[in-house]
């Protein structure tokens, strides 16, 4: 059996992260591949964070403020330990890499290299391990749903390197639309936009990585990564307004104070099973949209970015959004106080569903020669 490594973010305490991590590396092991993910987790402060360059004192200072406030991220050991449990469940692993150095140990090892999805290719937090530098053969290098969270790379100082990064990749899928643009202008070639990976597993695979959670009464889900209270306030309207119990994925640490925050560890399998069983969703979560699509659920897009800062990482949202025809799901920043007219009812499954399955079919498709090619005559490279 040849074998496929796949090089993307897994190891943080974020929900799409690890699932994504997860449904890429069991769609290419059902195409016939042995499939390893490249535990790779450089130090902290290795990789080049654009406009995020903070001195120790000042990020001291930050810790201390967002502490105060309350918007420092939440975390608990028994949260980490369902993280933990989740990726030793279903994902393979090299064993554990802190260093570019230690990646070269891996340059001829797999027939086949894969840079897998999330914003691992963004400027602003530019690693050129995840365009997969330490491959000596670029012939075995494929992409699959990377995003590079921005409309243009033409702000990043690393945006030369980037261009010639990409331009090693014999088979490019992207995950929005406007990354379409970036690549063509870097390579000269259009790549496909493809499906994020957590999209290629549908509902009732979905529910056998969950672990069962007992809600007695009707629920909104509320899944907020920004720190924007305004949001809240409007989830919360939202859900009681519909006459639904609102229960809040708990992010910061001023969450926890919340009297309808969850009063339980959630991890990747908890997390699943309380969008699966919800009966409305409100997110400015991407993968919050995608698993509420999955699941089919009625769900409210809040944005979490201003639209008009050049920091705005809103394009993934669009994107999915217009893809799967659901744009009517989507609450617009300026129009929070007038929610009442993004909400007038369901959203039409019968049409979203045959689109999703037919960009399914295109994705997997796309994935699986992408990794024939990569992998033709190789059996005895290694």
């Amino acid at each position: 059996m040849k074998t496929v490594s796949i090089m993307t973010w897994y190891s943080y305490e974020n929900y799409g992260s690890v699932l994504q991590a997860v449904a890429l590396n069991r769609v290419i092991s059902d195409l016939g591949y042995k499939a390893v993910d490249i535990a790779y987790d450089p130090s902290f402060g290795r990789a080049t964070h654009e406009g995020a360059r903070l001195s120790f004192v000042s990020k001291a200072i930050r810790k201390i403020a967002n502490n105060v406030r309350g918007t420092f991220p939440v975390s608990s050991t028994d949260k980490s330990q369902l993280f933990n449990s989740f990726v030793s469940r279903f994902l393979t692993l090299t064993d554990d890499l802190e260093s570019k150095e230690a990646l070269s140990l891996f340059s001829n090892c797999f027939d086949a290299y894969v840079c897998g999805s999330d914003q691992i290719w963004s400027p602003r937090c530019f690693d050129s391990s995840y365009y997969l530098d330490f491959v000596g053969d670029s012939q075995r290098m494929v992409a699959y749903a990377p995003s590079f969270g921005c409309d243009s790379l033409e702000p990043f100082s690393s945006g030369d390197q980037i261009a010639s990064l990409l331009r090693r990749f014999n088979s490019i899928g992207v995950r929005e639309t406007s990354a379409v643009d970036i690549v063509e202008k870097c390579t000269g070639r259009k790549p496909l936009v493809v499906l994020d990976p957590t999209l290629l597993l549908d509902g009732k695979e979905w529910e056998r990585f969950a672990t069962q959670i007992s809600e007695n009464e009707p629920y909104c889900l509320i899944y907020l990564l920004g720190s924007d209270n305004c949001n809240l306030k409007c989830a919360q309207e939202i859900a009681r307004a519909n006459g639904l119990r609102p229960v809040l994925v708990p992010v910061f640490k001023r969450d926890q104070k919340l009297d309808y925050c969850a009063r339980f560890p959630i991890g990747p399998a908890e997390f699943l099973s309380l969008v699966s069983h919800a009966n409305l969703v409100c997110t400015d979560s991407f993968h919050g949209m995608v698993f509420s699509t999955i699941f089919q659920k009625d769900f409210i897009a809040f944005e979490r970015f201003d639209p008009n800062s050049s920091d705005s990482q809103n394009t993934r949202v669009y994107s999915f959004l217009e893809m799967a025809g659901a744009e009517d799901a989507l609450l617009p920043r300026h129009e929070l106080g007038e929610w009442e007219k993004h909400f007038g009812g369901s959203l039409d499954y019968s049409y979203i569903n045959p689109r999703i399955e037919a960009k399914r079919s295109e994705s997997i498709g796309y994935l699986r020669s992408a990794l024939a090619r990569a992998t033709a005559d190789r059996a005895g490279d290694h």
